[in-house]
């Protein structure tokens, strides 16, 4: 029996569907990659993805600033910077993006193709100016996937100029 894995309901309506994919899936075999790819194959933008810039374009994410990253694809712009807002502590979204990121399990690691993780546990995903190995072909897209044995989780913004 194919196990399943679906996100909290408190996603529902966060992320805005015009310029994002929000996505917890049961890992499929031992490259996680291939989990990524088959999620997103579908997706008008995101199968524009190529699996070795995908594998080659991304960096580990320390997990405490996952959510910093978790909140920018969910509410901020790419294009004209994050929504000041994210800057300030909401219970409600800080609460329900950590629902989010705990789904995916026992020992989960984290991987981006924001720029600003080349700066490990310094980095400052909420910067109004960075840079990022757009993935999808758009002008801008940020990713954030995380990986356990059991799940992954895709989250990504995407926007046009």
């Amino acid at each position: 029996m194919e196990r399943k894995a679906g996100l909290p309901a408190c996603v529902q309506g966060r992320f805005d569907e015009g310029q994002s994919f929000a996505a917890l899936v049961a890992r499929k075999g031992a490259d996680w990659h291939d989990t990524v790819m088959d999620t997103i194959q579908e997706h008008p933008v995101l199968r524009q993805v190529d699996r070795t810039e995908l594998r080659d374009g991304i960096l580990q994410v320390a997990p405490p600033k996952a959510l910093d990253l978790a909140g920018l694809i969910s509410v901020g712009s790419l294009l004209y910077g994050p929504l000041k807002s994210l800057r300030t502590p909401d219970a409600e979204r800080d609460s329900c993006l950590r629902d989010v990121l705990n789904a995916v399990g026992n020992d989960a690691r984290f991987f981006t193709n924001h720029g600003h993780a080349e700066d490990g546990e310094e980095a400052d995903f909420l910067a109004s100016s960075f840079h990022a190995n757009a993935l999808a072909g758009t002008t801008i897209d940020i990713c954030l996937i995380g990986v356990s044995d059991e799940n992954v989780l895709v989250l990504w913004r995407f926007e046009d100029d």
